[in-house]
């Protein structure tokens, strides 16, 4: 939830780099300073050692123990924060500055193993490695450098000649002080870097909230409302753009689509009632032809009937056959009118919707058609149909029409067969039946208004049928569809709301 914001989502990416910046800066620097230390100390005792060794070669040639032990107490007089050891081949310590540590093994004085190990194999090559040692001692840290006693001609008298090296010389200084100043300067790094990064994040977040987010958001906002701005006809001029970054460039293109968007919708508004106008006055001229010509066409009709009721036996045979096709076509224009009258009356009709079985409306649609169904032997079958959101008069009229339709084109079937189903994966109600079918080429053909793929003289009917299912649909807020192959049937589907 809390990086769903963009600007977070910034200052989290922001906060991040900007630590792992500071992060690596001081390990490096604490690093460099470290190492700095350290050479620093090599090279001190590099010098130190060089001093002692040169000065102590004269003392330690006159074998006068006590002068020897005096100068290294001189030397740790003046330097008091070093120690030095004198140490024979078998690391006992012979001189030292520090009188506890006399006659003492350089074990029993905790100097790590490292440096022990290499002043062994050093007294056998003669060769010791020029490393920096380190040992904590008391929680305190000491660095130490070793340096080989060389036996020379005026150390025979003492030593004899049979030794290559006689000892060596150990430096140990404390490193303390350096370390505790070196923590507390990166101690100090670290507090300047915290202020920093808290000063970045909050001057990040001040300008990443004023320069990006909060247009954005603004900008969020008006294309959410923009639907009710355009219904209320307040659209936003461009008087509302003031940068001229990107973000401007975002706003003042919103701004152009928002006024386009609104041109279009009012045009689009405009057609559509134009429409819907010109479809109610199509509807009322229907409705009212159809009902004016109901009054001359039941005159036509019944005037014919008279015709051949009184006078057949006056009347000659082409003349009954005349009159027989005068009100063979008054039967048929009266059903043209009463279609016209059914399709005219679905656009006007308000519809109540209710949720209703399938089912139920379909086997009342079978009930009403069941008399057929038994003379013709049809096998009807009913599946697991759903419930719908619908005018329940309107959807029994459009399935009527389709079962209707169904047994008209299988009347030639030896079998027929009617299947009312639900495709759960597409979520579709489907009629099928094994009738006559149709060429796909003529999909969209038949639903339209008194189109006919078949003659009057093959298939009674006006054509209007399949008409009526699609408007019904349509304000179902739905939609019909067929699919068949000639001789193989056909499959009605229809999309409807269902739950």
């Amino acid at each position: 939830m809390f990086l769903k914001s963009l600007d977070r989502k910034i200052l989290v990416v922001l906060s991040f780099s900007v630590a792992l910046v500071i992060v690596c800066i001081i390990y490096f620097t604490n690093r460099r300073l470290t190492q700095e230390i350290l050479d620093e100390f090599r090279s001190d005792s590099k010098e130190s050692m060089t001093i002692v060794a040169s000065g102590m070669r004269q003392t330690m040639a006159s074998g006068n123990g006590r002068l020897i032990e005096k100068q290294l107490l001189d030397i740790k007089a003046e330097n008091t924060s070093i120690e030095l050891f004198v140490v024979d081949t078998d690391q006992k310590i012979t001189f030292s500055s520090e009188i506890k540590s006399l006659n003492k093994f350089l074990k029993d004085e905790l100097f790590g193993k490292q440096i022990r190990e290499d002043l062994t194999r050093g007294f056998q090559t003669g060769e010791i490695p020029d490393e920096l040692y380190e040992e904590k001692v008391e929680e305190r840290r000491f660095f130490m450098h070793a340096h080989l006693m060389q036996n020379q001609a005026d150390c025979f008298r003492c030593h004899g000649s049979d030794k290559k090296i006689l000892g060596a010389i150990i430096l140990r200084k404390p490193v303390d002080w350096k370390y505790a100043s070196l923590a507390e300067l990166r101690n100090a790094n670290i507090a300047i870097s915290l202020l920093g990064v808290l000063a970045i994040i909050i001057l990040s977040h001040f300008l990443v909230t004023r320069l990006i987010s909060r247009p954005i958001r603004t900008l969020a906002r008006e294309i959410a409302e923009l639907p009710e701005r355009i219904a209320d006809n307040s659209i936003v001029g461009k008087s509302r753009v003031s940068r001229n970054d990107e973000i401007g460039d975002l706003q003042r293109a919103f701004h152009y689509m928002a006024i386009e968007l609104y041109e279009k919708n009012n045009a689009l508004h405009r057609a559509n009632t134009d429409l819907a106008d010109a479809n109610k006055e199509l509807e009322s001229f229907a409705y009212s032809v159809s009902h004016d010509l109901r009054a001359p066409l039941r005159n036509i009709d019944g005037f014919s009937k008279i015709l051949m009721d009184d006078f057949s036996e006056a009347l000659p045979d082409k003349a009954k056959h005349y009159l027989q096709r005068v009100r063979n076509g008054t039967n048929r224009m009266s059903m043209l009118i009463d279609d016209i009258l059914a399709f005219s009356r679905i656009g006007r009709t308000d519809i109540e919707f209710k949720k209703m079985p399938c089912s139920a409306i379909v086997n009342s649609v079978l009930e009403n058609l069941s008399e057929e169904i038994a003379q013709r032997n049809v096998a009807v079958t009913v599946g697991d149909l759903p419930v719908i959101n619908c005018g329940p008069t309107l959807m029994q009229s459009l399935f009527l029409n389709l079962i209707s339709n169904a047994l008209k084109f299988t009347r030639n079937t030896e079998k027929p067969e009617i299947t009312i189903g639900f495709d759960k994966m597409r979520r579709l109600i489907f009629v099928r039946d094994n009738g006559l079918g149709f060429d796909m080429k003529y999909h969209d053909k038949i639903f339209q208004i008194f189109q006919r793929l078949y003659l009057p003289e093959e298939f009674e009917g006006t054509g209007i049928g399949l008409s009526i299912v699609k408007r019904i649909a349509e304000r179902h807020h739905g939609k019909v569809w067929a699919e068949s192959e000639p001789g193989r049937g056909a499959t009605f589907f229809i999309d409807l709301p269902t739950f």
